[in-house]
C-alpha cells in the first residue's frame, strides 16, 4: 500500500501531461482547418470583383503568362473551408485567419480598387497577384498601406500604371517587394522622396525588385543602409547620376541588376574575399574606369555582365579565379590587350561573348579548356592569326559567330569535331582555301554563314549531308564547279545564297524538290541553260548563259528550263510528226483486228491469247 502511493503522485503527474497533450493535439487538428466567416466572406467578394479572363496574346509570352496558370478562385466555394480546399490561400494553423494569397498567373482581370475586400484581410504577410491583367486600375491603391503585416508584396508583370503610393513605405516588415515590369499606357512611377521613405522604413527587405518602373533620379545613398538586402534589380528605370558603390560590398548582396540605365554611372569597387555576389548585370550602362584584379575575389560569382559599358584597359588575369562563372558577357566594351591565358580556368563557362571587343594578338590556346562552353561569340574582334586547334575539344558547343573578325587561313578540318554547332558564322573574315569535307559532320546545323571570304575550289559534296539546314549563305567567295546536287537533299532548306562565285553548268533539276525554299540567290555566277523561274530576276542576274522566265533571254531548243513544267512541254515538243503517223497506223491495225474477232466470234481464242475481255 505504501508502494502505490510512493508511485501516485508521478502517475497524476504523467496523467496529467498526457491530458494536456492530447488535448491540444486534439485543438490544433480542430482548429487547422477552421475559415473564419468574416475571412471567407472577403474571399467570395473579392472573386466577384475580377473577371477570370485568360490573356491571349503573344506579346506577352516571355513574362510565362501561359505555363502553369489557371483560374485559381473556381476552387473557391461557399460551402468550402477557404483554408483547406480554396487554392491561393494560406491560413495560420491556430486562429484561422488569411496569412498568405497566391493568386499569380489566375487569369484575373479588372481594377483593383481602393475598397477592395482585400483589405480586409488585415492578417496578410505574402500577397502574390503577378502575372494578371489589372490593366483597369488607374494606379496602384494607397490602401495596401493598411495591410501592415504583409512581409511578401509581388504585384509584378500586371499592367498597373501611374504613380506608386507613398503608403507602401508603410509596410515597414516587408522582406520582399517586386513591382518589376508594369506598363499599360505608361509606366509606373516612383518619385525620389517616396523612393528614400521606402527604403528607411523597409529595413528588413532582402528582396527589392523594381525593374521598369520610372524612377528619373539618382539613387539615395541610404540603400547601402539595408544590411539584409540579397537582391536589387533596378533594369531599365531611367536612374541617373552615380550608383552608391558601397551597395556592392553590402554583406548578404547576391544579386544586382542595373542595366539598361543608360547614363547611370559608376565604378566597381575593391571587392574583399568572401563576396556573396553571386550575378552582376551592369550592361548598357554608363559604368566605366578599370576592372581591378579584386575582381577575382567574387569566388560565388557566376553571372557577370559588362556588355555596352565603358570599361577599358586590359582583363586582369585574376579573371581566372572566377571558377563558378557559367555565363560572361564582355561584348561592346571597350577592354584592351590580350585576353589573359587564364580564361581556360572558367571550366564551368557556358556562355561567352566577346562582340565587338578590342582584344588583340591570337586566341589563347587555353580556350579549349571550357568543355562546357555551348556560345562562344568572338565576331568583330581584333584576334588575328588562325584558330588555334584546341577549339576542337568544344564539344557542346552549339553558337559559334567569327563573323567580322581578322582570323585568317584556312577552316581547320578539327571543325568537324563540334557535332552539336547549329550555328556557325564566318562572314566577311580573312579566311581562304577549300572548305574542309568536314563540314558534313556538323549534323546539327541549322545556320551555315560563309560569306565574302576568300574560299576557294569546289563546294563539298558533304554539305548535303547537313540535313537539318534552312539557311546556306556562301556568296561572294571564289567556289567554282558545278552547283552541287548533294545540295538538294536538304529539304529544310529556305535560304540559298551563292551568289558572287564562278560556278558553271546548268542548274540541277532536283532543286525542285526543295519545297521549302522561300529565297534562292545565284546570281553573278557562270551558271548556263534554263533556270528555276519560280524566283525574282535578281536571282539569277549576271549569268549570261541562263534563259528562261523570267530572265529576257529566250531559251533555245537545246536549253532546257529545270522547272517540272517546262519538262512536259519539251517531251511534247520532241514528237515529230513522223512519230505521230506510225502511232496512227498502228492504232488502225489493232482495230481491225479486234473488230474482225469480235464480228467472226472468235472472242475465246482472243482472251485466252491477250487476257482482253471484249464485250458485245
Amino acid at each position: 500500500m505504501w508502494k502505490m502511493n510512493q508511485y501516485l503522485p508521478l502517475f497524476l503527474i504523467a496523467f496529467c501531461l498526457f491530458f494536456t497533450s492530447h488535448s491540444q493535439t486534439t485543438s490544433n487538428t480542430s482548429s487547422q482547418h477552421r475559415c473564419l466567416p468574416d475571412q471567407s466572406s472577403a474571399l467570395l467578394q473579392l472573386r466577384k470583383e475580377f473577371v477570370e479572363e485568360r490573356i491571349y496574346s503573344d506579346e506577352y509570352e516571355p513574362f510565362d503568362y501561359y505555363n502553369g496558370s489557371y483560374p485559381k478562385m473556381k476552387s473557391w466555394k461557399a460551402d468550402g473551408d477557404c483554408c483547406s480546399t480554396w487554392d491561393g490561400v494560406t491560413c495560420d494553423a491556430h486562429y484561422g485567419h488569411v496569412i498568405g494569397l497566391d493568386l499569380s498567373k489566375s487569369w484575373l482581370c479588372g481594377p483593383l480598387k481602393y475598397n477592395s475586400s482585400l483589405f480586409r484581410l488585415r492578417h496578410l504577410q505574402k500577397l502574390n497577384l503577378a502575372l494578371n491583367n489589372l490593366s483597369s486600375s488607374t494606379t496602384i491603391p494607397s490602401e495596401f498601406g493598411q495591410l501592415v503585416r504583409l512581409t511578401h508584396l509581388n504585384l509584378s508583370r500586371s499592367f498597373l500604371h501611374g504613380r506608386i503610393p507613398s503608403e507602401i513605405s508603410w509596410l515597414s516588415n516587408l522582406v520582399s517587394l517586386d513591382l518589376s515590369f508594369n506598363y499599360f499606357d505608361y509606366y509606373l512611377k516612383l518619385r525620389r522622396n517616396d523612393l528614400e521613405a521606402l527604403v528607411q522604413n523597409m529595413t528588413y527587405l532582402r528582396e527589392l525588385h523594381l525593374d521598369d518602373v520610372n524612377i528619373s533620379s539618382s539613387l539615395p545613398q541610404s540603400l547601402a543602409n539595408l544590411s539584409s538586402l540579397t537582391s536589387l534589380s533596378l533594369r531599365y528605370c531611367n536612374l541617373l547620376g552615380e550608383f552608391p558603390s558601397t551597395i556592392f560590398l553590402l554583406p548578404k548582396i547576391q544579386a544586382i541588376d542595373v542595366s539598361g540605365n543608360y547614363i547611370l554611372t559608376g565604378f566597381l569597387p575593391n571587392f574583399q574575399s568572401g563576396s556573396s555576389l553571386k550575378q552582376l548585370r551592369l550592361s548598357s550602362t554608363n559604368f566605366s574606369g578599370e576592372l581591378l584584379d579584386a575582381i577575382g575575389n567574387l569566388k560565388s560569382l557566376n553571372f557577370l555582365d559588362l556588355s555596352q559599358t565603358y570599361f577599358s584597359r586590359e582583363l586582369p588575369n585574376s579573371i581566372g579565379n572566377l571558377k563558378s562563372l557559367s555565363h560572361l558577357d564582355l561584348s561592346g566594351s571597350n577592354f584592351s590587350g590580350e585576353l589573359p591565358n587564364s580564361i581556360g580556368n572558367l571550366k564551368s563557362l557556358s556562355y561567352l561573348d566577346l562582340f565587338g571587343e578590342n582584344f588583340l594578338g591570337e586566341l589563347p590556346n587555353s580556350i579549349g579548356n571550357l568543355k562546357s562552353l555551348s556560345h562562344l561569340d568572338l565576331g568583330s574582334t581584333n584576334f588575328s592569326g588562325k584558330l588555334p586547334d584546341s577549339i576542337g575539344n568544344l564539344n557542346s558547343l552549339n553558337y559559334l559567330d567569327l563573323g567580322y573578325s581578322k582570323f585568317s587561313g584556312e577552316i581547320p578540318p578539327f571543325i568537324g569535331n563540334l557535332s552539336q554547332l547549329t550555328y556557325l558564322s564566318l562572314f566577311e573574315s580573312n579566311f581562304h582555301g577549300q572548305l574542309p569535307s568536314t563540314l558534313g559532320n556538323l549534323a546539327k546545323l541549322t545556320s551555315l554563314d560563309l560569306r565574302y571570304n576568300l574560299f576557294s575550289g569546289k563546294v563539298p559534296s558533304s554539305l548535303g549531308n547537313l540535313t537539318q539546314l534552312e539557311e546556306l549563305l556562301l556568296s561572294y567567295n571564289n567556289f567554282e564547279g558545278r552547283f552541287p546536287v548533294s545540295l538538294t537533299n536538304i529539304t529544310k532548306l529556305t535560304e540559298i545564297d551563292i551568289s558572287g562565285n564562278h560556278l558553271k553548268g546548268s542548274i540541277p533539276s532536283e532543286i525542285r524538290n526543295l519545297t521549302a525554299l522561300e529565297s534562292l540567290d545565284l546570281s553573278q555566277n557562270e551558271l548556263a541553260g534554263g533556270q528555276f523561274w519560280t524566283f525574282e530576276i535578281f536571282s539569277f542576274e549576271g549569268n549570261l548563259g541562263l534563259c528562261g522566265s523570267p530572265l529576257p533571254k529566250k531559251c533555245g531548243n537545246n536549253e532546257t528550263p529545270t522547272c517540272e513544267t517546262s519538262q512536259e512541254s519539251s517531251i511534247v515538243e520532241g514528237f515529230d510528226w513522223k512519230v505521230v503517223v506510225i502511232g496512227y497506223a498502228c492504232g488502225l491495225i489493232i482495230g481491225l483486228v479486234i473488230g474482225y474477232f469480235t464480228t467472226s466470234r472468235r472472242t475465246v481464242w482472243f482472251v485466252r491469247n491477250f487476257g482482253v475481255h471484249i464485250h458485245s
